[in-house]
């Protein structure tokens, strides 16, 4: 006698995605013909379950930031650094404290401008203070809204004094 439902989940084996092993639910990630519990690849990513680190979730490239056991697209915190890729002001390097100089969505760590003057860091010279004009009154690397010796006369003081 022929069995119509072989893995007895109560579908029949003609509609069953998965019909020698149980799965009533009928989950299939990936929408393909074979039920998530019979496919070695839920998400159909081309990446076998074993060795996906998104298992339900497509990934082929395998990105993972943080190198933790948790693929890029199903992990809340890519950084590693404590706070949830959503609340998190540079969600791909680590800033657990989160600090943001110039207060724009963009947290210093991997903001190129922190303190929004419109002059890149490496360009500029108060890079925590805003100076758009890079004044630099005594011409040292050090500009004025951040230079406490910014007419070169405390520097001259004391080395007249040490004399």
């Amino acid at each position: 006698m022929c069995d119509a439902d072989d893995d007895g989940d109560g579908i029949a084996d003609g509609v069953d995605n998965c019909p020698l092993i149980a799965n009533s639910d009928q989950a299939n990630a990936d929408s393909d013909s074979a039920g998530d519990v019979c496919d070695a690849d839920d998400d159909g990513d081309g990446v076998a379950d074993g060795a996906d680190n998104c298992p339900l979730m497509a990934n082929s490239d395998q990105a993972n930031a943080d190198g933790d056991s948790v693929g890029d697209v199903c992990d809340d915190d890519d950084d590693a650094d404590g706070i949830a890729d959503g609340a998190d002001n540079c969600p791909l390097m680590a800033n657990s404290d989160q600090a943001n100089a110039d207060g724009d969505s963009v947290g210093d760590v991997c903001d190129d401008d922190d303190d929004g003057d419109g002059i890149a860091d490496g360009a500029d010279n108060c890079p925590l203070m805003a100076n758009s004009d890079q004044a630099n009154a005594d011409g040292d690397s050090v500009g004025d809204v951040c230079d406490d010796d910014d007419d070169g006369m405390a520097l001259r003081t004391v080395l007249t004094i040490a004399r």
